[in-house]
This record gives structure tokens, C-alpha cells and sequence, in this order.
């Protein structure tokens, strides 16, 4: 993975309770936001070393970090046809993703470390990837609506998770009753390049919601069942 963090850009993250309407709130930033794509499910399958190494450096605020996730957009259950690998890395207030695409995906009840690593290995992937997850298993399945708004001048992007739902996943047959849906918030992250990070503190107090730190996927394992 390149060292390099030229093509790293920031992210704020907010938190907004639910029920409360977040698109009021956008609307009225001097940054004149507008939608910019239909809004789509999102599917994550995040990946972890046995001793959760990755889900540690997260709750720990390690300043360099990594998630490692297969996602996929539309149903949860049945073949994913265009499922992609994701390497989202951390430096400090920067981030990148590094993405992969993979061979379909087929997640029922027959999903076990197996078939995952074997979806892995026929999917033709570069050394240095191969060398991360060959090792990993299946820690949570994060689900989400989301949105997608953009600023008037195209610096700063919006994007707006709703719906959240999490399941647990194991290594061996999933019957997925590890689950927490109606999950009591929405999340909010903005994202712009390095070059736009002056004007960002604007845009960012012009929103009416609180900032947080908080990573969907600790939060995920903190909230299933049997974690």
C-alpha cells in the first residue's frame, strides 16, 4: 500500500438521531448542496484477524490504521454479481481507500471463512492485497441507505447513511441471528480534498448536527449479540 498521502482526503463524521430530518439542516448550508446520485443500499462484509486486530487499533484511536471490507450494493442475501474488496486507510485526519474487484459473491447460511477465502483466491488479486487478507475472516455485515449531495462549486461532497442495520458473522455456517436493526441514528460524513480543507470548518459549523469519531464498524461489533 502506497505510503504516500497525496491522494488522501479528509472525512467528518456526524451523528444525527433518528427521527430527525437531516435534509432541512443541508439545505439551508451556504454551501448549496444538492443531490447528485440516486440513493443505494450498501452492503459491507468487514474482514478481521482472529484476534480482532483491526476492531482494537479503531477503539484504540491508533493514529495509522486500516479496515478491510467486500461490499456490494442492493439485496443482502443472494449472489452479488460486482462485490468490490476495500482497503480504507487512516493517517492521522487522512484517509484513502485501495478497491478490488472480486468474483461473485454468494452469502446465504452456506457462507463460511472457506467459500470467502475462496472467492479471494480466484479473484486475480495483487500481491500486497493478497498478503492482507489471506489471513483474515468475516467479522460483521454493516447495512445502510445512502445518499449523496454535492456543494455548488463541487469541493465538498455529503453523504447521508440511513437505516443502519448490523450481523454478526462467524467463520463457520451463518444462520445470522446476531442482528441489530432500527438502529437509533443516522450518519452524516463530509468529504473534500486536501487542497479545499481552508473552507471546510465553514461548511462543517454551517451543519446542525454533533461531530464524532465514531466508526460504524466498532460500533457494530459493540452492538451484536454474542460479541
Amino acid at each position: 500500500m502506497s505510503q504516500s498521502t497525496e491522494s488522501y482526503r479528509y472525512e467528518r463524521k456526524f451523528l444525527v438521531p433518528r427521527p430527525f430530518a437531516v435534509e432541512p439542516g443541508i439545505r439551508r448550508n451556504p454551501a448549496c448542496f444538492s443531490p447528485i446520485y440516486h440513493p443505494r443500499v450498501v452492503n459491507n462484509i468487514y474482514l478481521d484477524s482472529p484476534g480482532l486486530r483491526f476492531y482494537f487499533h479503531s477503539v484504540d484511536g491508533a493514529p495509522d490504521r486500516i479496515k478491510v471490507r467486500i461490499r456490494w450494493y442492493g439485496e443482502l442475501l443472494g449472489i452479488s454479481s460486482r462485490p468490490v474488496l476495500e482497503f480504507k486507510i487512516k493517517r492521522g485526519l487522512l484517509g484513502t481507500k485501495e478497491s478490488f474487484p472480486l468474483k461473485p459473491l454468494h452469502l446465504d447460511e452456506t457462507f463460511t471463512q472457506a467459500s470467502l477465502q475462496r472467492i479471494l483466491r480466484d479473484s486475480d488479486l495483487p500481491p500486497h492485497a493478497w498478503q492482507v487478507v489471506n489471513r483474515l475472516e468475516p467479522a460483521l455485515i454493516n447495512r445502510y441507505r445512502r445518499s449523496y449531495q454535492q456543494s455548488a462549486d463541487r469541493k465538498y461532497r455529503l453523504t447521508l447513511d440511513s437505516h443502519l442495520e448490523f450481523h454478526r458473522v462467524r467463520t463457520g455456517r451463518n444462520s445470522f441471528f446476531g442482528t441489530v436493526r432500527h438502529v437509533p441514528f443516522q450518519v452524516v460524513e463530509l468529504k473534500y480534498d486536501q487542497a479545499y480543507a481552508e473552507g471546510a470548518d465553514g461548511v462543517s459549523r454551517a451543519l446542525p448536527f454533533r461531530m464524532t469519531k465514531m466508526s460504524k464498524y466498532t460500533h457494530g461489533m459493540d452492538s451484536v449479540d454474542g460479541f
